[in-house]
C-alpha cells in the first residue's frame, strides 16, 4: 500500500458520523507541489463526499466543508521563527490576527457543536454553514469553499 495521509473511504466514514472541517492552502506544497496539494486533497474530498452536494448524497449524514484558503492569506509572515515557518501547510500555526484564516471557522465550528449543539438557530451555524457576508462561504481568504 502506498503511503497516504489519509484516504476518501476513511474521510468517508468520519464524514457519516460527525461533522467535518476540511482546510488546506493553495500554496500547500507538503505533498505535492503547490498548488497541486490542495487541488488533490479537494479531489479526494469529492471522492469520499461521493462527488455530489450533500442533498444528492444519501449516504453523508453530517455536514461536511472543504476549505483551500489563498496563497496570500497563508504567505509566510515571519511571525513565528525562528521556531515555524507558518505559511503553506503550516498555516494553522499562524498567530497573528487570532490565527486568521484558519483558526476564527475551526473555533466557530468548535462553538458551534460543543456550545450550542449545532443549533441552526445559532449565529455559529449561520456563520459556518450560511450564506450572509460574514460566512464562510464568502470569505475573502479562500479560493474554493465547499459546503455539504
Amino acid at each position: 500500500a502506498l503511503p497516504s495521509t489519509w484516504m476518501p473511504t476513511a474521510l468517508a466514514s468520519v464524514a457519516k458520523a460527525h461533522p467535518v472541517l476540511f482546510t488546506t492552502a493553495t500554496n500547500d506544497g507538503a505533498f505535492w507541489p503547490a498548488p497541486h496539494t490542495a487541488e488533490h486533497e479537494y479531489g479526494c474530498f469529492k471522492k469520499a463526499m461521493g462527488g455530489n452536494k450533500k442533498n444528492d448524497t444519501a449516504d453523508i449524514t453530517g455536514k461536511a466543508a472543504f476549505i483551500a484558503f489563498s496563497a496570500d492569506a497563508c504567505n509566510q509572515d515571519g511571525d513565528r521563527q525562528p521556531i515555524i515557518k507558518d505559511g503553506g501547510h503550516n498555516c494553522p500555526t499562524k498567530f497573528k490576527n487570532g490565527g486568521a484564516p484558519e483558526t476564527p471557522w475551526v473555533m466557530t465550528a468548535f462553538k458551534l457543536y460543543a456550545q450550542f449543539a449545532g443549533s441552526k438557530a445559532s449565529k455559529c451555524y449561520n456563520m459556518l454553514w450560511g450564506d450572509d457576508a460574514d460566512s464562510l462561504k464568502n470569505s475573502k481568504d479562500a479560493d474554493v469553499v465547499d459546503l455539504r
